[in-house]
């Protein structure tokens, strides 16, 4: 494995690592809301992968359209990514 790629690895996963710590640390804007509020505006939306079978659950329409269209971009990466390590050189 080639050594550009392998720093490239670890920045990314300490800059995932700050960017959770400041998300953690850092006040939100929303402080003024009370507790019923906050429930009223959440809109969540995800994604499992059980083996090759996504499961997209969520309660806004257009974070799970967003979601799928996420998985899709996954997927055809993977496929990409996979199919290229099988050509020989």
């Amino acid at each position: 494995m080639k050594p550009i790629l392998i720093f490239l690895g670890m920045i990314l996963i300490f800059i995932g690592f700050f960017v959770v710590t400041l998300g953690m640390i850092l006040p939100s804007e929303k402080i003024e809301k009370t507790h019923e509020e906050d429930k009223k505006d959440i809109q969540y939306s995800g994604i499992v992968m059980i083996g090759p079978i996504p499961i997209v659950f969520g309660n806004s329409p257009g974070l799970m359209v967003l979601s799928v269209l996420i998985l899709l971009a996954m997927m055809l990466w993977i496929f990409l990514f996979y199919m290229g390590a099988k050509i020989p050189k």
